[in-house]
């Protein structure tokens, strides 16, 4: 008879045990899904990654109730997952639930996106700027990234550069995003929009895609008139099949480093990038090309011009010539044009 008692004794303690797991349970679910108490959108800066110093933050802004209860949690999902807390500015709207605030904490993405646009014809340094600008990333991380060719390789790009594998769009993104993260979402739609464009008519091409991105990029960089694109796309194929230098003023600009008008001592430079001096396309896209210049490089326009020149009416349009007296006349009345 007394065993019997014992084992009953120890079912019972077993059962509220198991009482007591589940209530705890049930009330930490219910707490997490429960709204802050916070009513109005409030930037907190966050400058304590301990768990303790980032609770008592949140507690002096009444984010959050029962700090404890919120301690014990976040302290849970610290172990399990491994994450640190986040450290800067967070933006917290009002009424998200405590388990939306706790999963900010470790990452840092409020719920308030920001529109970034990527224009076309970006560069690595523009683009970085331009994050630096809108997000307040780590800019020098951005290209030290875009430069590091073990990325480059983890997202399928066989280059040292991203230069080019970028694609110019608008995003939705988060104020001081990783940019890790912001690189694979560039890199993303980029693939995505090759794959679904691209990859065909690069088997009809004898250029590879890398060689196609340059010639887009260099395109890019000349016009900003959609009509345009195919027709210099065309210029600059008939250039490549004859072994004609390229002689692309943007090339040389990129080699430079700057975007500025070219003097004859500038296409003198010793860079494999300056296509006055050396043949065939420079090593690599100068720039992350737009839709309609990657889709120009791969249908060039078929006519017989070589050359082209800017009209300098102020319409961005050029005048194209398929020989060099006819080309040099356009390039008389462009001068003239410019220096009146």
């Amino acid at each position: 008879m007394p065993k019997k008692q014992t084992h009953i004794s120890i079912k019972t303690k077993l059962t509220l045990a198991t009482l007591v797991i589940m209530a705890i349970v049930v009330s930490s679910i219910v707490y997490l899904l429960s709204s802050i108490p916070l009513h109005v959108t409030k930037e907190i800066t966050l400058q304590d990654k301990s768990i303790s110093g980032t609770v008592e933050t949140l507690s002096q802004a009444d984010a959050i109730d029962h700090p404890f209860a919120f301690y014990v949690l976040i302290s849970i999902y610290h172990g399990i997952s491994g994450r640190n807390l986040y450290e800067g500015e967070l933006v917290v709207e009002p009424m998200i639930s405590h388990a939306r605030l706790m999963k900010l904490l470790f990452t840092g993405q409020s719920g308030v996106t920001i529109n970034v646009v990527i224009p076309e014809g970006s560069d690595l340094r523009r683009i970085a700027s331009i994050l630096k600008k809108r997000l307040d990333i780590d800019s020098s991380q951005f290209m030290k990234n875009s430069l590091d060719d073990s990325v480059c390789k983890a997202l399928g790009v066989r280059q040292t550069s991203m230069e080019g594998y970028y694609m110019p769009d608008t995003y939705n993104m988060y104020k001081k995003q990783l940019p890790s993260e912001i690189i694979k979402k560039l890199t993303v739609i980029h693939q995505m929009f090759w794959n679904k464009r691209c990859a065909s008519l690069l088997k009809q091409s004898p250029y590879t895609k890398h060689e196609i991105l340059t010639l887009a990029s260099i395109i890019e960089a000349e016009t900003s008139v959609a009509s345009e694109r195919a027709r210099i796309s065309g210029v600059y194929h008939n250039r490549l099949k004859r072994g004609i230098k390229l002689e692309a003023d943007p090339t040389v600009q990129y080699a430079i480093g700057k975007r500025k008008r070219l003097y004859y001592s500038d296409l003198r430079i010793d860079s494999p990038y300056n296509t006055y001096k050396y043949s065939g396309l420079p090593p690599g896209p100068i720039n992350c090309p737009g839709r309609e210049s990657i889709l120009a490089a791969l249908q060039p326009e078929y006519h017989d011009y070589v050359f082209f020149v800017a009209k300098g009416d102020g319409s961005g349009e050029h005048v194209f010539s398929s020989n060099g007296r006819d080309h040099e006349k356009a390039v008389n009345a462009y001068r003239k044009k410019r220096d009146m």
